[in-house]
């Protein structure tokens, strides 16, 4: 059985193009059932298996700002140009250094 402490986050990563319920559910589920502090959904800025996006990426961020505006627990980051990578690997490395949190993925 997984043990968690309270200060594990989960990293929902993808396009979000176009953010749903579904991105929204799957992150409240989540939250619940393996009782993690925060999800936080990485925008990447592009969908590999897409040859163009459908939305801009400023449009997706928005969008799923609205998504999600009435649960403090999920948060929205676009972490590409930070980081230089969307890689997931990438991603735990920034949360683990920068953040100094215990990630599930």
């Amino acid at each position: 059985m997984l043990t968690l402490n309270k200060k594990t986050i989960g990293i929902f990563g993808g396009s979000f193009d176009p953010p749903h319920k579904g991105h929204v559910e799957i992150s409240k589920i989540s939250l619940k059932k393996i009782k993690l502090k925060k999800i936080y959904w990485i925008i990447t800025k592009k969908n590999p298996f897409k040859k163009k996006p459908f939305f801009s990426l400023k449009q997706r961020i928005s969008r799923s700002k609205k998504a999600i505006k009435k649960y403090k627990k999920i948060k929205i980051l676009y972490l590409d140009d930070k980081i230089k990578s969307s890689h997931t690997i990438d991603v735990i490395n920034y949360f683990r250094k920068i953040k100094k949190q215990k990630t599930y993925a």
